[in-house]
Order: structure tokens, then C-alpha cells, then sequence
């Protein structure tokens, strides 16, 4: 049986279809509920809800989950109860992002400001 706890680490590393990072680093992974069914409910924030990459994200985490023995039914949500900011991002994914020159997705507006 696979834990709470081992499913969060599964579902975190799940990456985000554009870009290479996984959920958890995004500040993506909002919640993840297993109900006393065994069922897996799953809440990710996404920065942008018309986003064609919904799919596929929604189809590695079942795979992923599917892939370490969960039988049970799994539901994601992409309807998280606060909303999605660069803020959300690790500072580990933050600063390996501006290695690559992704900078308008790390940009806090604090950090805007200060540059001028």
C-alpha cells in the first residue's frame, strides 16, 4: 500500500509539461487527500486554467500514481483554493530557472522594483 506521504512525493514530481520541474518545485501541489475509500483527491494550483499542457499534466499523475499500485479512484482538481504566484516556486527552482534565462516567470514584484 502506498502511503499519503509517498503519493505527495509521486504527484510532486510529476513535472509541469513546460517546463522542467516538478509540481512540488512549482508550488504547484495544492493538496492531496487520500479518503478513507482509498481514493486520491488531488488539487494543483496552475498558473494558467486554459492551459493545453492540463491534460497531460492530469495524465502523468495517474500514471505515476497507477505506476506504484494505487487501484483506488484518483481525481484532480485544477480549481485550488488560493491562486498560483511566481512566490510559490522553491528557491532551488527559482535560481535554476535564471540559469536557463527563464526570468519573467521568477520575477517576483518585489524583486522588480528593487532592479530599478
Amino acid at each position: 500500500m502506498v502511503s499519503a506521504h509517498q503519493m505527495r512525493k509521486l504527484v510532486g514530481a510529476v513535472q509541469d509539461p513546460h517546463l522542467p520541474f516538478g509540481l512540488d518545485e512549482l508550488g504547484m501541489l495544492e493538496d492531496l487527500t487520500v479518503l478513507p475509500s482509498g481514493a486520491v483527491q488531488i488539487v494543483i494550483n496552475v498558473p494558467c486554467h486554459h492551459c493545453p499542457g492540463l491534460e497531460m499534466m492530469e495524465h502523468d499523475i495517474h500514471q505515476a500514481l497507477r505506476h506504484a499500485g494505487v487501484q483506488e479512484g484518483i481525481s484532480v482538481s485544477f480549481q485550488g483554493r488560493k491562486s498560483w504566484t511566481p512566490a510559490n516556486i522553491t528557491p532551488q527552482a527559482r535560481n535554476a530557472m535564471q540559469t536557463m534565462g527563464i526570468q519573467s516567470i521568477v520575477q517576483l514584484p518585489e524583486q522588480s522594483r528593487k532592479s530599478r
